[in-house]
């Protein structure tokens, strides 16, 4: 015959079944992301807009969020993409509020499944991620505009300001790699289970 059991009752409770996920080797410096997203973003509202070519304008802000998702996995590249596209919408002009934090959150949360595949630790695949995700995000926010009944043509569009925004956009996001491998080191997948304290 069993004998009774005695003692805390939680301690014959049986685990939870689920994914075990080891806790990080090394910390994820969440808040110097936090630092270089709005860094970026004053950085693109105050001086990208005079660094232009054509109707061209680097964007700053979408680099950052490829690179700390390669960095830090689809979770804080998501955050990360919503938080630096709802502040550059809030601090400029733009009669499309959400449209730009969207874009950057989908484009964050796609490069951040790239960060545990070996090839987020080389030099390449950010910076490519980076000219894709930017493409991605001017092409998306000119088919709202058309969609919303703005009135462009789109070649001269293409030719004048989404060209030069890609191309300024990939020759920024090499240095920005740079600093931020600098300041988060490798790369680690980050998730919210991995916070808890």
């Amino acid at each position: 015959m069993p004998e009774p059991v005695t003692g805390d009752i939680d301690a014959v409770r049986p685990l939870r079944v689920g994914r075990i996920r080891s806790l990080p080797r090394q910390p994820s410096h969440l808040g110097r992301v936090a630092v270089m997203a709005a860094v970026a973003v004053v950085l693109q509202v105050t001086l990208m807009p005079y660094l232009t070519v054509a109707d061209g304008v680097p964007d700053v802000c979408v680099a950052l969020v490829v690179i700390v998702a390669v960095l830090r996995g689809p979770f804080v590249g998501a955050v990360t993409g919503f938080a630096c596209g709802l502040l550059v919408e809030l601090t400029t002009p733009v009669g499309t509020l959400g449209v730009l934090a969207l874009l950057y959150l989908a484009a964050g949360y796609w490069c951040g499944r790239f960060a545990d595949r070996p090839e987020a630790e080389s030099f390449g695949l950010p910076v490519v991620l980076a000219v894709a995700a930017c493409a991605f995000v001017q092409v998306g926010y000119a088919v709202v505009h058309l969609l919303l009944g703005a009135e462009i043509v789109v070649s001269a569009v293409a030719v004048r300001m989404i060209m030069p925004t890609i191309v300024l956009t990939g020759l920024l996001s090499f240095p920005i790699l740079l600093v931020a491998r600098r300041l988060l080191g490798a790369p680690m997948d980050v998730e919210p289970g991995m916070l808890e304290s």
